[in-house]
């Protein structure tokens, strides 16, 4: 319905302002000075010289007004007037006392928190349940909506290193960690400053170069035209390039620390690279192929590329972890 005035408070009993009566039927209607808007008479219960009145018999209620049947004197005395809320709803709760059973089923809708501000939203969110069994630090989520172990064998980058400063030396150290990693790939690429690459691959225990007296089976195996094989087995050193004509080389590695595949102290490496030989006034591409094997107590944690012929002008280096299954 509509309601001239503001709207009755449901279930708020209102005791009004006293009033000085005069020879007069209409009364104003105030509680602290502020005009009340009864629903109707029957929602007042007022006492007149002692006497309740009977509704819309005795008085009526106009807006904030009240109208009495006949005209009073100021002899008369208005006891009290008490206005009833609107007794067929059940009005403004009082605080903290809504339980979340007074609730309907999906009465909080989107409509009802679209204008809540995000600092309301305090605490610890819960784990999203996202689909079957546990997450944890150990799990993750598989397409099939179930957590499940990690996968193992991943390749982890670890370490790298990118210059263009001149340096005859780029080493990597401090990545290898024998208990998490079974082997590690490395990738390496350089320019040098003069017309000629002398590499040599080392193993380091962290600025420790390990030069070793012997570095068994450096073999190496060059190609590039049809006319061009050869091979070595240099057992001093591991070279990986001897070539007063190549500057520019492309190196993979992989690399077996010690203990990696079953035998205390040995350490391999088998590496594949690419480069540009110069012949004349062209430039072919090379394949080199090499591997050694390194015998010694101390496991390594990283390792080096030295050029002996000049320095690197430009460089990078990257090594990767293959985790344990």
């Amino acid at each position: 319905m509509t309601y001239v005035g503001a709207v009755p408070t449901t279930g708020d009993f209102k005791l009004l302002d006293s009033i000085t009566t005069s020879s007069t039927t209409t009364f104003n209607l105030r509680q602290g000075g502020v005009a009340v808007y009864p629903q109707s008479a029957n929602h007042c219960i007022v006492q007149l010289n002692g006497i309740n009145q009977v509704p819309t018999s005795s008085f009526n209620i106009v807006n904030d007004t009240i109208v009495f049947a006949s005209s009073l004197s100021s002899d008369d005395v208005i006891n009290q007037i008490l206005v009833l809320g609107n007794v067929n709803d059940i009005g403004v709760p009082s605080d903290d006392t809504v339980s979340t059973a007074k609730l309907q089923s999906s009465a909080v809708t989107d409509a009802k928190i679209s204008a809540m501000a995000s600092s309301k939203l305090t605490g610890v969110v819960p784990t999203a349940n996202l689909g079957s069994g546990t997450a944890s630090s150990s799990t993750v989520l598989f397409g099939d909506q179930t957590f499940k172990t990690a996968p193992s064998g991943t390749l982890v980058p670890l370490a790298q290193i990118e210059s263009s400063s001149d340096t005859s030396i780029v080493a990597l150290t401090g990545f290898m960690d024998a208990s998490t990693y079974t082997a590690y790939k490395v990738f390496f690429a350089a320019k040098s400053a003069g017309n000629g690459n002398e590499l040599i691959f080392r193993f380091r225990d962290g600025s420790t170069i390990l030069n070793a007296s012997v570095y068994d089976f450096a073999n190496i195996s060059r190609y590039h035209n049809a006319t061009d094989n050869e091979s070595g087995n240099d057992e001093n050193h591991a070279d990986i390039y001897d070539d007063g004509s190549t500057n520019t080389a492309f190196i993979e590695f992989t690399v077996f620390p010690c203990g990696g595949i079953g035998n205390q102290g040995l350490s391999s490496c088998i590496w594949q690279s690419s480069d540009r030989k110069y012949n004349g006034n062209s430039r072919r591409p090379r394949v080199v192929v090499g591997a050694i094997q390194f015998i010694n107590g101390t496991v390594p944690d990283g390792i080096q590329i030295s050029n002996l012929t000049s320095n690197f002008e430009d460089y990078e280096m990257h090594a990767y972890g293959i985790k344990k299954s």
